[in-house]
């Protein structure tokens, strides 16, 4: 008789959900040790251990862990061999090895930080409705520098990319601006691919002015510049072909009226690009956002449902507006909307 032991019990996920801090404390042992720069080439976790000055046995269950979060590959080893091998995965190579072009070792612990910070506060949350939360001075440039600087990097921008290979045709010639750019990424890639275009990237100033090093090592500062800007108070100019903006909405008091500040920022015919996050209405796609979301939400900030954006645009006097689907960005997915200011 076949025995089917394939049925998950309907606790399963949330079992596994109660095995989230293990795993994500393992895996920021592995980046405190460098251990995917020490994984290069395989090796036993005797020889793990021996390098790094660890405890044998405890090096191996931490190298098992990690292999089955699809971080270490492993060799299985014959009676010959001695101990399996494991070497950094084809998913640690890319974001986890120190010299590795889309690196996002400090992205992710940074997110991480955030979001067990969080979880502490429930109790807080619930019983006040509110925890007092303030940023020491300075930190969100600190992050665009460096944090989400990799997460631009390594995500946003081949997302981007992406995108204008589906967008068809622009101008040869314009103005683009990046709205709430943090450290200028997304608007040099557009940049890039619009050789002839002008450029600005628009930020709170301490922000913007990592936007301008980013944009002077990058070479393009005879067609791209930053300036610190208030995006509610719309003073980041006028005449623009293309307005790129993404997850901006989300800390202003007032979208609509940012909205509005963007039509009359675009030149006619110009296109908007709006790119956030929403509530779902599937529950599985809502898991996907609400843990990244919650604590912004429970902070007062706008989390727009489905159609939201583009009744702004529409109230805005935008034309041609379209839903362009879904992006994958840093954390949780967004949903593109695009709009063009009639001619």
């Amino acid at each position: 008789m076949r025995m089917d032991f394939q049925t998950e019990h309907p606790l399963q996920p949330l079992w596994r959900l109660a095995a989230i801090p293990l795993q994500s404390q393992a895996l920021e042992q592995a980046l405190a040790q460098r251990l995917f720069d020490q994984l290069r080439e395989p090796a036993s976790a005797q020889a793990v251990a021996e390098r790094l000055g660890l405890h044998a046995g405890a090096c191996a269950v931490w190298l098992e862990l990690l292999w089955s979060m699809d971080l270490l590959d492993r060799q299985h080893a014959n009676h010959a061999q001695g101990d399996d091998l494991f070497a950094s995965s084809a998913l640690a190579q890319r974001y986890f090895l120190t010299d590795a072009a889309d690196y996002c070792a400090q992205a992710w612990q940074y997110r991480q930080q955030a979001l067990s910070g969080l979880a502490s506060q429930w109790p807080q949350w619930l019983a006040k409705g509110s925890v007092a939360m303030t940023a020491p001075p300075g930190s969100w440039a600190q992050a665009a520098r460096v944090q989400i600087g990799q997460e631009q990097r390594a995500i946003t921008v081949p997302a981007m990319a992406h995108l204008l290979a589906q967008l068809g045709p622009l101008p040869a010639t314009g103005r683009l601006l990046d709205l709430g750019g943090g450290p200028g990424h997304i608007g040099m890639a557009l940049a890039q691919q619009l050789p002839h275009w002008q450029g600005l990237v628009c930020d709170e100033p301490a922000t913007a002015a990592v936007a301008a090093e980013n944009i002077a090592k990058a070479g393009l500062q005879g067609r791209m510049a930053a300036q610190g800007c208030d995006v509610q108070q719309q003073d980041y100019g006028q005449g623009y072909d293309l307005i790129w903006c993404s997850s901006v909405l989300h800390f202003l008091p007032d979208p609509a009226q940012a909205v509005r500040g963007m039509w009359q920022a675009l030149k006619p015919g110009g296109l908007l690009l709006l790119a956030h996050a929403e509530r779902p209405d599937d529950p599985a796609m809502a898991a996907c956002v609400w843990p990244f979301y919650a604590g912004l939400v429970l902070r007062g900030h706008y989390l727009p449902r489905p159609g939201d954006i583009a009744q702004h645009m529409a109230a805005a006097g935008f034309g041609q507006i379209r839903a362009l689907g879904r992006l994958d960005f840093p954390m949780a997915p967004v949903w593109l909307h695009a709009g063009r200011k009639p001619v």
